[in-house]
């Protein structure tokens, strides 16, 4: 605890450095306008004194005294909307000719009328000087709030001095120097919480640059891995249109295409766990594992896919993923597929209904089992549509507060099933959840592909 305070009151009252010192200036005009204001429309205050006791009895030798404080304040006021070089300098010349003033008028009733209940009121009054003081930490100059405590400390010696010596014998030396004490301890309070703000002003500075720096990397990693999906590749026997949507820019949904020697081609889709960097760097990861694997594993949905589960637990055991790969044989016109603890595909056969293939299989980076997939062989004809799509789309909450589900999403396919042309229907999906479901955006990274059969 005491090393924490240490570590605390050290941080706090050490100098600035240059950085700092830096990051302060380009503030200090905005905290010193924002001073000037909330200064010029306190200072009203001090015309209470006008109905206050005993100065109603003399408001006419008063009010000169009020009134140039009023015009300091209005002079600085002015001057701070001005191109000036030194605006501390105007400050600390308009609070010390104010606070003067002030204490002039506060005087002069004590010697107008020296009785010693008017003593006590102008010790009451004179601790309104605290304000002045407080106001001071909106700067942030570290020696903002000493200044005026130094000058008010000063008044008040001239003002012991000065006293009517009815006072001496009749008052205690306590009473005397209380407003001393009183100016000293509001200062010190003040340059804390002055030092405070440099402080927390500089820690958001430096947040916020490096939040700057993150998003500037974000967007260069996102370029990155918008180059690594597959950008108008003409695949022979399908056609394909897909959507993805990442909250964080970027996220663990990926898809690539294998295309292989005898005009073949494996669909590969993967969801990494969570969403964000981590993620997106797991999900390129397996980009390159799938496009590395050695050929004869791309031909074998559970081979594929055992492989990826191996490499996830041995070289990444804190990430797993579902995925799912479909070997498309468009020779024998057959399609085998592995499903490793993904959402099942959906099929629509020509003129037929979006349905959903039942396959089984565990997650990959657990090393459950082995094989990690059971495969699952079927045919397919030319007009043959097929979707492959991950969670965060059928987990998205609907306008009714629950989630779209598997049957929701089919809901929309079927409804939209005699839709030709693969971008009509990815766009009346898209609308259909929003203006049915009520689904506007993804909390969740969301993707689904849209393939067509030659």
């Amino acid at each position: 605890m005491s090393q924490t305070l240490y570590k605390y009151f050290h941080d706090l009252f050490k100098k600035p450095n240059r950085t700092d010192f830096e990051i302060i200036q380009l503030v200090e005009l905005k905290y010193d306008r924002e001073y000037i204001f909330y200064t010029f429309i306190i200072h009203f205050i001090a015309y209470f004194l006008l109905i206050l006791p005993p100065f109603f009895s003399f408001r006419a030798e008063v009010l000169p005294y009020l009134l140039g404080i009023t015009i300091a304040r209005l002079v600085l006021l002015l001057q701070s909307y001005t191109k000036i070089v030194n605006l501390g300098f105007v400050i600390y010349v308009s609070g010390f000719i104010a606070d003067a003033l002030l204490y002039i008028a506060i005087a002069y009733s004590i010697h107008k009328i020296p009785s010693l209940e008017n003593y006590y009121l102008a010790n009451a009054y004179l601790m309104v000087f605290i304000i002045p003081i407080l106001l001071f930490s909106f700067r942030v100059q570290r020696s903002a709030c000493l200044y005026p405590g130094f000058f008010l400390i000063l008044f008040h010696c001239v003002y012991i001095y000065f006293l009517p010596d009815v006072f001496w014998d009749e008052t205690t030396h306590f009473s005397k120097i209380f407003p001393i004490i009183t100016f000293a301890g509001t200062s010190l309070v003040g340059s804390v919480f002055i030092l405070n703000k440099r402080k927390n002003i500089t820690d958001l500075y430096r947040l916020s640059e490096e939040r700057r720096y993150i998003q500037q990397e974000l967007e260069l990693a996102k370029k990155v891995q918008d180059a690594l999906f597959p950008k108008d590749l003409d695949i022979n026997g399908l056609k394909y249109k897909y959507y993805r949507k990442n909250p964080n820019l970027i996220g663990g949904d990926f898809f690539d295409f294998v295309q292989l020697r005898e005009g073949n081609v494996g669909v590969f889709l993967t969801d990494v766990a969570g969403h964000g960097i981590s993620s997106a760097m797991v999900a390129s990861i397996m980009k390159v594992l799938v496009s590395t694997i050695p050929y004869r594993f791309k031909l074998s949905p559970s081979k594929l896919l055992e492989y990826l589960d191996e490499r996830l637990a041995k070289d990444l055991n804190k990430y797993h993923a579902s995925a799912i790969y479909v070997f498309f044989d468009f020779i024998e016109k057959k399609m085998n597929i592995g499903n490793a603890g993904h959402p099942y595909i959906i099929h629509c056969p020509k003129d037929g209904s979006f349905q959903e293939i039942e396959t089984e299989g565990a997650i990959l980076g657990f090393n459950i089992r082995s094989p990690i997939v059971y495969e699952k062989i079927m045919e397919f004809q030319s007009g043959d549509r097929f979707v492959i799509y991950t969670d965060g789309l059928i987990e998205s909450t609907t306008s009714k507060g629950v989630e779209l589900g598997a049957d929701g999403f089919l809901q929309i396919l079927n409804k939209n099933k005699e839709l030709r042309k693969l971008q009509d229907l990815e766009i009346s999906i898209l609308h259909e959840l929003k203006s049915e479901f009520g689904i506007e955006s993804f909390s969740d990274d969301t993707m689904f592909l849209l393939l067509e059969v030659d």
